[in-house]
């Protein structure tokens, strides 16, 4: 049997806890680690002022700070303000719960068609609230639809959908003595992950090695960054192995979903029930962070006809930010 990451342990090794929003969108006033770094066995409090490269990370775009600085505005409860290292995992909690923010608190957007609409608020700072718009068109759909023997329309809606995967996500870091960084992730690409890592501290990808552990589950839930940034920038700053792992709350709060979908649906079919016309248009809510979203309503676009040939459709996907 492998150990899970959380099941890892290396001498001398800090353990890690994070700070999360409270609130789905606020701008952040000010951040105090005074009372933290003060508490006995903390080794390091970090915050966006400490990151020595790119702060922003994704998979397919750089939209998502590990850590949000003061000035800018936290997007969902699972954006991360400051992240401790201390001698134990009570220690870690106790410190991170000591970390002060005082917020100015807005309005989220909760709803992708209130997104949408003109004079909305732009969520995520790098797109505009529509992430994508993917359109499908082959034949003449309307006209087919208006031809066809049959026609029936309805709207449906999926529901956004926690992985719940039996390890929460979990991050060890080890310093290694010829200044390298060694990544134990869970993550779902490693490649991707010591991509991202390695820009977050300003170094070479080839200054981070990064090791797949059994990771209890993923799902597509793990295949963005979680806490693996926050863990290597936490080693950085204090030279020793630093584990990270989230309870189960954080977990929910900070991963990714899938993507709940509204889709409206019009087909058409001739007298024997052979279908004549699709059109269909879909919305799907890709939260405060572009993740996959573009892709996951390129999907659902690409697949909207199931298995059947239909010779007339018009089908359009938008991925949109809340």
């Amino acid at each position: 049997d492998r150990a899970y990451v959380d099941d890892l342990e290396i001498t001398g090794m800090l353990h890690g806890a994070v700070v999360l929003s409270p609130h789905a969108r606020a701008r952040v006033v000010r951040i105090d680690t005074s009372e933290a770094e003060r508490l006995p066995g903390v080794a390091a409090v970090a915050t966006a002022r400490d990151v020595p490269g790119n702060r922003w990370v994704g998979l397919l775009y750089d939209d998502w700070p590990i850590l949000v600085a003061e000035g800018e505005e936290v997007r969902c409860v699972g954006d991360i303000l400051a992240a401790v290292a201390a001698a134990d995992e009570h220690t870690a909690r106790e410190a991170a719960a000591l970390v002060k923010v005082e917020y100015e608190v807005l309005a989220p957007v909760l709803d992708p068609f209130e997104a949408m609409q003109p004079g909305s608020s732009q969520v995520n700072p790098r797109h505009e609230n529509v992430l994508s718009h993917t359109v499908v068109s082959r034949g003449h759909a309307e006209a087919a639809l208006a031809a066809s023997a049959h026609v029936v329309s309805g709207t449906w809606q999926t529901q956004r959908i926690e992985h719940l995967y039996l390890e929460p996500e979990s991050a060890l870091v080890e310093p290694l003595p010829d200044g390298r960084l060694k990544l134990y992730t869970q993550g779902q690409g490693i490649f991707d992950d010591r991509r991202q890592v390695a820009s977050v501290l300003g170094v070479d990808t080839d200054r981070v090695l990064a090791e797949l552990v059994p990771n209890g589950g993923a799902f597509g839930g793990k295949e963005d960054m979680s806490i693996q940034a926050q863990t290597a920038l936490l080693a950085h700053l204090t030279g020793r192995p630093v584990k990270l792992t989230l309870d189960r709350e954080e977990s929910i709060r900070i991963h990714p979903k899938r993507h709940p979908i509204q889709m409206q649906y019009t087909v058409g079919c001739d007298e024997e029930g052979r279908l004549t016309a699709v059109a269909a248009d879909m919305v799907g809510d890709t939260g405060a962070y572009a993740s996959v979203g573009s892709k996951v309503l390129e999907r659902a676009a690409g697949h909207s006809c199931g298995p059947y040939r239909v010779p007339n459709v018009h089908v359009e996907a938008r991925a949109v930010h809340t």
